[in-house]
């Protein structure tokens, strides 16, 4: 039955906009499920709910160490981007291990795979967050013959092979960073990538010195964890 035609009829047949409304809710439950605010109160409490039937957390961080989720690297590496860095041999002993050009050429790197097992389909919402060292210093070529090569550290996170979110990046000498986003995903095991790009090298930008030579450090990232949170109807 339609709800405006419980209504008595109005000068000039005026509605209201809570008639349409409540039509509108009636067909979405009929189409869908019950609405929850057609439930019957206390229907939703923990004890009558099946684990995660609402929401599910992945999280990094935490103890014991093997529950501690999702962060680059292992043991002494935990949080850092170990992927693309600069080896022990290579590494100036003024400096430490980190993103060189010799190792990087330029393009998205996966700094680290994670996959939320278990999705039930629903809203997803993702947090990243983290330290990024970037050496603006380099940016001024190696004899000041060309023109500045600014620095930047793009980040991106990616959800079965779709971007959720993308922020331009940190370009100061050191910086905290948290990206985060949301969308709706389909029931499933989902792949999230957390993926990060440095700007590529310029045509005389110095990346290495000394002798023996050494490759010189570009940018880094650290103390990196991620929050997943997925809501379900």
């Amino acid at each position: 039955m339609k709800y405006w035609t419980k209504h008595q009829a109005r000068a000039a047949q005026t509605t209201e906009a809570d008639q349409l409304n409540a039509e509108l809710r009636a067909s979405q439950s009929a189409i869908t499920t019950l609405d929850r605010t057609q439930t019957p109160q206390l229907s939703y409490t923990p004890a009558k709910i099946k684990l995660y039937a609402m929401h599910q957390v992945w999280a990094s961080g935490g103890a014991p160490a093997s529950l501690q989720g999702p962060l680059w690297g292992t043991g002494t590496t935990r949080g850092e981007q170990i992927n693309v860095r600069a080896s022990a041999t290579n590494t100036r002993g003024d400096q430490f291990r980190a993103i060189t050009y010799q190792e990087y050429s330029g393009g998205w790197e996966t700094g680290f795979t994670q996959t939320l097992t278990g999705f039930r389909g629903g809203h997803l919402h993702i947090e990243w967050a983290g330290q990024a060292a970037i050496f603006p210093a380099f940016q001024q070529t190696n004899n000041n013959n060309h023109p500045p090569n600014s620095k930047r550290m793009r980040l991106r996170i990616q959800v079965a092979g779709v971007t959720m979110v993308e922020r331009l990046g940190t370009a100061r000498s050191m910086a905290s960073f948290r990206i985060f986003g949301g969308g709706l995903y389909p029931q499933g095991d989902l792949q999230v990538e957390y993926q990060w790009r440095y700007t590529p090298a310029g045509q005389d930008d110095a990346i290495a010195e000394g002798s023996p030579v050494k490759h010189i450090m570009q940018a880094h990232l650290f103390g990196c964890k991620v929050l997943a949170i997925a809501r379900y109807r």
